[in-house]
């Protein structure tokens, strides 16, 4: 099994190569990696801020929160610390929430590539003329050291541009209008600071890609005339900034959340050639048909694709993820450090600073204003707070996202390429329309079945693990498991109206071969050990008989 995600692939100029990703030696190089949310570029939900997004209601444009995004937290900070503490907060909040030790964990985890979320207002000042920040530029090359010295690709994402994108707090606009394309002066700066940034970023081959822009068009129903806004934007984007960058590759979004991706209907580099889609994707079922659409522009451009945004439950991270990969999509996940119970998924949790609820309080609710010198002492413990060596791990979700440890998948989550990871006796269609093409026998147990809508069905991504495999004589299915430290038993989560003979198998060595008792409800069996260093696919054979498979798990032995 190759490992095309290997840290030791992160050398010379990332470029697409068809519809793959490839490195200065032409080697593919499939990105596993985490969105550095919060650093740059503040978003009040991960942070103990507010959680309410303030949307477009009736077709009125609402404005931001008090407490929402990185404008609306400056602007608290200014109330209750003043303009001076406020003025230096941002340069110490960006040094302490992104330093060495986290991209060296996040080398030493296993990841080989890095999502830098930036605004525009902190390279490029929002004043008349064009006056960049010279701290923030210098702050940005100090990462990109780092990510050189421990092989972690950067993506240089412009999560918030001049003016605002996406209709939601994340792009750090005045309100939730889409100025980018609604105010000339706007769509020119964001060009301009583009231009800078690839001036200044051109020769440095550890910047994997500009992912531009994020999001665009999102929270608002869909507009023609501005989806072709955007089309002639990027068109005008990459042109530009060829001039004078043409060494990287170009992640470009679609509308809705990155989700849509029908405005594609071109080369949009044909000078170089250079450039790929940007999708993101939380909670749709993990299979093919949620990025079908993906897949299929890809295949008529030839380009690649790249799942820039995601994140989920474990379970839902370890199916999807690997089915990206097997389909050559890289992965970055939302995101790497945030606020205790803040509820994304992530690496790296820190706890509020006490007295947090009386700044939340004044913001949110006209609450008491803490004096300015408490307020300060506040605001100074976050900074401590935020910093990785105050942070506790979550050690529990890489397992699932790398299956590297202990963690369990659905038997439904089995592998779906190359040839061999799967044969089925199903019919096409199945009940559950859950990857209906594999003709595999997916149903749920118990006469269980989603609801009707609009009330009372789960979200997607919680009705698949509701599912099982059915395994009948001659049926198998493959699961993927990489290289860990320790030994691991495979158990099997089943249930069985009759004995079943089965075979457990690590490409093709066989781990565990005989009968599965008599089980009328779910329960585990002990089934074949996976030793330490070996990775592949350990495939579930059914013999004989029959069985309902609901999960694999893998656990880790101590000792």
């Amino acid at each position: 099994m190759k490992q095309e995600f290997e840290n030791a692939r992160v050398k010379g100029f990332l470029h697409a190569d068809g519809r793959r990703m490839v490195n200065g030696c032409g080697e593919e190089v499939l990105l596993r990696g985490w969105g550095m949310g919060n650093w740059n570029n503040p978003e009040g939900f991960m942070l103990g801020g507010s959680s309410h997004f303030n949307l477009p209601q009736n077709g009125e444009i609402q404005h931001m929160g008090r407490l929402d995004r990185g404008r609306s937290m400056d602007l608290i900070l200014r109330e209750t610390c003043g303009t001076v503490f406020a003025g230096e907060f941002w340069k110490k909040w960006h040094r302490a929430y992104l330093s060495e030790g986290d991209i060296r964990l996040l080398h030493e985890l296993g990841y080989n590539s890095v999502r830098l979320p930036i605004r525009a207002c902190c390279f490029l000042e929002e004043e008349p003329g064009i006056h960049y920040n010279e701290d923030s530029f210098a702050m940005l090359e100090k990462v990109l050291d780092w990510c050189e010295a421990y092989q972690v690709y950067a993506v240089i994402d412009l999560h918030a541009a001049a003016g605002a994108q996406s209709c939601l707090p994340c792009d750090d606009g005045p309100d939730n209008a889409p100025h980018l394309f609604l105010d000339e002066e706007s769509a020119e700066r964001t060009i301009v600071l583009c231009e800078e940034i690839a001036r200044r970023l051109a020769g440095r081959w550890i910047v994997g890609a500009y992912d531009y822009i994020n999001e665009p068009l999102s929270a608002m129903a869909p507009n023609a005339e501005l989806e072709e806004k955007l089309r002639s934007f990027y068109l005008e984007l990459v042109s530009r900034v060829r001039k004078l960058d043409k060494n990287h590759m170009f992640l470009l979004n679609g509308t809705m959340f990155s989700s849509k991706v029908h405005i594609f209907d071109r080369n949009f580099d044909p000078e170089c050639n250079n450039w790929g889609i940007s999708i993101h994707c939380y909670g749709a079922r993990p299979e093919v048909a949620s990025f079908g659409s993906a897949l299929r522009k890809s295949r008529e451009l030839n380009v690649p694709v790249w799942m820039g945004e995601t994140g989920g439950e474990n379970e839902w991270m370890s199916s999807l993820y690997e089915l990206l990969l097997e389909h050559h999509i890289g992965f970055n996940i939302w995101c790497w450090k945030s606020a205790e119970g803040s509820g994304c998924a992530g690496t790296l949790r820190f706890q509020l600073p006490e007295g947090w609820e009386l700044i939340r309080n004044y913001a949110e609710n006209g609450g008491p204003k803490p004096s300015y010198a408490h307020a300060q002492e506040i605001w100074e413990e976050y900074l401590e707070r935020v910093k990785v060596e105050n942070c506790r791990v979550e050690r529990e979700n890489q397992a699932f996202i790398l299956r590297n440890g202990s963690f369990s998948l659905p038997g439904v989550c089995y592998d779906a390429l190359p040839e061999g990871s799967f044969r089925g006796s199903g019919w096409y269609g199945g009940f559950t329309k859950y990857r209906a093409a594999d003709r595999m026998d997916i149903v749920y147990p118990d006469s269980w079945e989603p609801g009707p809508m609009p009330m009372g069905n789960p979200r997607e991504d919680e009705e698949f693990s509701r599912m099982v495999l059915c395994l009948h004589a001659g049926d198998y299915a493959g699961y993927t498991v990489r290289s860990a430290a320790s030994d691991r038993t495979v158990k099997l989560e089943y249930r069985a109206e009759s004995p079943a003979e089965v075979r457990v198998s690590l490409d093709g060595d066989v781990l565990f071969e005989g009968t599965l008792p008599l089980c009328p409800e779910f329960s585990l069996e002990t089934a074949g050990v996976v030793e330490a260093g070996r990775m592949g696919q350990v495939r579930v054979e059914d013999i004989s008989g029959s069985l309902l498979l609901r999960r694999v798990r893998f656990e880790t032995r101590e000792g």
